[in-house]
């Protein structure tokens, strides 16, 4: 199924992007860390709670922002991660048939004793293994940047509370002190094995779907524009569908739905570390169990990748131009 040849080929073609690309997402996520250190839990929690009425538009509950790992995790919400993963989902994907096509080297390639099956698959390999690569590196620039941040708590000053008027008596004149500690005694890396898990599938789900047009297509430019504007179309379903109450049925057909990294950030600091990785659990705001959703991704993106072997494997290619 797989052909050593054609890996070595994919892997030559895409090396750069995954370097680029693999590049800015530690990066990132390590300075994002970092970012998060700079700010001062009480002053980041006032600022918030001025923001309540949009609080819908978030992926999680602004409660859960006023913890160190919830603002860690809301790195896998960030646009720049999301932006690096889709690049290489959708460059990726769309080469396999009309890229090939556009350059007119599919034919010189299929004359060899190599079938459509594993070209199709050796391809899929690749850029499964890249997507891979990438998510783990944005777990493991996390992973760097809360063991090389340090965090500063402020220490109150002790004070006693009368009884029935409810108020506290400061019992020094001292100014609060301050505390200067590693932010891995507040953060837990594992904490972000699920967010991680979900970004791999989300990113599966682009594969899938982008190495389906290719393979109906002739032109890369136009399966790209084609998988971009369902991506345009489901994030605009996304928003309409948490903006009003009234249009949230849009979310039951938008894969955005089913991403939900934040979600399992909290649900891990509420009930452990496996309850992102159960399918018996029952989410309070969510019809599904934890795992059931990137489950779902995987097998939208499962389904396009079928799809498009049976139609490569049934089209007839046009001559190169």
């Amino acid at each position: 199924m797989f052909h050593r040849i054609l890996i070595r080929k994919y892997i030559g073609q895409s090396s750069l992007l995954f370097l680029s690309c693999g590049a800015a997402l530690f990066a990132f996520a390590w300075v994002r860390v970092w970012v998060v250190s700079l700010l001062d839990m009480g002053q980041f929690q006032t600022i918030l709670e001025q923001f309540r009425e949009f609080e819908k538009f978030a992926p999680i509950d602004f409660d859960a922002l006023f913890t160190y790992p919830g603002r860690v995790g809301m790195t896998f919400d960030e646009p720049i991660v999301i932006f690096c993963t889709v690049i290489w989902c959708i460059s990726r994907g769309s080469d396999v048939v009309s890229g090939e096509l556009g350059r007119g080297t599919l034919e010189m390639t299929l004359a060899q004793p190599i079938s459509r099956s594993s070209l199709l698959f050796s391809h899929a390999f690749v850029s499964v293994a890249g997507l891979a690569g990438l998510c783990l590196l944005v777990w493991a620039g996390v992973t760097m940047g809360v063991h090389f941040t340090s965090v500063t708590e402020s220490i109150p000053a002790p004070t006693f509370r009368l009884p029935f008027v409810n108020l506290d008596i400061p019992l020094t004149a001292e100014e609060p002190s301050e505390l200067t500690i590693p932010l891995s005694d507040r953060v837990d890396v594992r904490t972000y094995a699920a967010s991680t898990f979900h970004l791999f599938s989300f990113g599966f789900f682009l594969l899938g779907i982008s190495s389906f047009f290719s393979a109906i297509d002739r032109y890369r430019w136009r399966t790209v524009g084609a998988v971009v504007s369902v991506y345009v179309a489901q994030l605009v379903m996304f928003g309409l569908g948490k903006a009003a109450e009234s249009l949230q049925w849009l979310l039951s057909f938008t894969f955005f739905s089913c991403y939900k990294p934040q979600k399992m950030t909290s649900l891990v600091g509420k009930e452990g570390f496996g309850a992102p990785w159960s399918l018996s659990l029952s989410l309070p705001d969510a019809a599904l169990a934890p795992l059931a959703y990137p489950l779902i991704l995987l097998a939208l993106g499962a389904c396009f990748y079928f799809l498009a072997w049976s139609c490569f494997n049934k089209r007839d290619l046009p001559a190169p131009l």
